[in-house]
């Protein structure tokens, strides 16, 4: 192996990397690397070797993550293979729980910085395998990972292992989505907590379903009960609508602007002909569009379920989530019925827990509507969180019931 080139990092790169961050973000330090190493080590402000990192160069923002802290770095460099190995193992090792209860057939072998395995995620589908990069480094290694995880997992063919890319890296987007054949399509059903979602691999960046909110459903299920009258804003295709009406929902709207997730929904709601679709109704509209006439029409509902774009456009101007939730609110309150639980969420690591729930808590003291925080949400189970790397925690949610 070719000497690892020892590399300074930015003083604040120092301070983050101390308490447990494992990203190098691109700056004038950064961007010196050496554009071929694979592996850099990061020298602290004495210039003594602190961490091992894998190199990204071609990657807009994260230019490298940590690997290792473990002296000496040649040597972890060295035997970087079975490290990868062990991880994967340890991984899932982890989820054997969740892989026996049989409770979803979705859910994370593996999930990045939190399993020490940096910008790679691995989502298990059913009988499928969706190896997910967000880091152009992990490229070289596709055949290690996949047997690692066909070792231990038998009954995953290769036909059933599937790669995407994603992330901010220009170049890697120009790349086909999912390994081997852009024109490689898959569809197929799965089940999460008794009910069918049709699932997509191959024809769109996301599959059908977020599986980093399956454990959110979970928590959520004494909530939801056959008094509940629920509606579902931005319901994508619909787990959150379906889930409630599994609880026995007495009624469930759905809302999207998008025609394509609204049809997705409703092949899901085929898929599960014990539910009585009756008790549902789909909305193709903006959000904000369809609560205004909600509140005009004098509906009401006593859940209400909110999941935003982080942000969106109109065409003229980009909102983020964070700001658009004064207005959401307000237009929400006018059909929560008295004593009503209001769940909202927000999907950004560039605002923490703690801001997102003052920043409601102001809008809340600002519009003068009384609710109280009675549950505080984000990822857990196969989804978990690391100390000192808020971007790992992008999900944050929190349950208001009204006063």
């Amino acid at each position: 192996m070719n000497k690892i080139p020892e590399c300074s990092v930015h003083p604040v790169s120092i301070k983050l990397l101390r308490a447990g961050h494992p990203w190098i973000t691109a700056d004038n330090f950064s961007l010196r690397f050496p554009r071929h190493a694979e592996f850099v080590i990061a020298l602290d402000d004495r210039k003594r070797p602190m961490s091992l990192l894998i190199h990204d160069p071609r990657h807009k923002n994260i230019k490298a993550r940590v690997w290792s802290t473990k002296y000496p770095f040649d040597r972890e460099a060295q035997h970087f293979t079975a490290s990868l190995q062990a991880r994967l193992d340890l991984a899932f090792e982890k989820r054997a729980a969740l892989e026996k209860s049989h409770a979803r057939e979705n859910y994370y072998l593996c999930f990045g910085e939190a399993d020490q395995l940096p910008g790679l995620f691995v989502l298990r589908l059913k009988d499928r395998v969706l190896i997910q990069f967000y880091t152009g480094f992990w490229l070289p290694y596709k055949s290690i990972i996949q047997t690692t995880i066909q070792e231990v997992y038998p009954e995953i063919t290769d036909e059933n292992v599937w790669f995407q890319l994603r992330g901010e890296t220009k170049e890697l987007q120009k790349l086909p989505q999912n390994a081997v054949d852009h024109n490689r399509k898959d569809e197929f059903h799965l089940n999460e907590f008794g009910m069918q979602y049709l699932i997509r691999l191959g024809s769109s960046y996301d599959t059908g379903i977020y599986t980093d909110m399956s454990s959110v459903r979970d928590a959520l299920t004494n909530d939801v009960d056959e008094n509940s009258s629920v509606l579902n804003l931005y319901s994508y295709t619909g787990a959150y609508s379906l889930w409630a009406l599994k609880r026995g929902a007495k009624n469930v709207t759905s809302v999207d602007l998008s025609p394509k997730y609204i049809e997705w929904l409703q092949q899901n709601l085929a898929l599960n002909p014990e539910i009585d679709s009756h008790r549902h109704e789909s909305i193709v509209k903006a959000c904000d569009d369809a609560l205004a006439e909600m509140a005009a029409e004098g509906k009401t509902y006593n859940f209400i379920i909110c999941d935003p774009p982080s942000s969106s456009s109109d065409g003229k101007v980009r909102t983020s989530a964070i700001k658009a939730y004064k207005d959401l609110i307000q237009k929400m309150d006018k059909v929560l019925e008295k004593k009503g639980k209001l769940v909202i969420f927000l999907n950004t690591h560039q605002v923490t827990a703690a801001k997102f729930e003052k920043q409601i808590a102001d809008y809340l003291k600002e519009l003068g509507l009384n609710y109280k925080i009675s549950k505080k949400l984000g990822l857990g189970l196969d989804c978990p969180t690391l100390k000192g790397f808020p971007e790992g925690s992008y999900l944050k949610g929190m349950m208001l019931e009204k006063l």
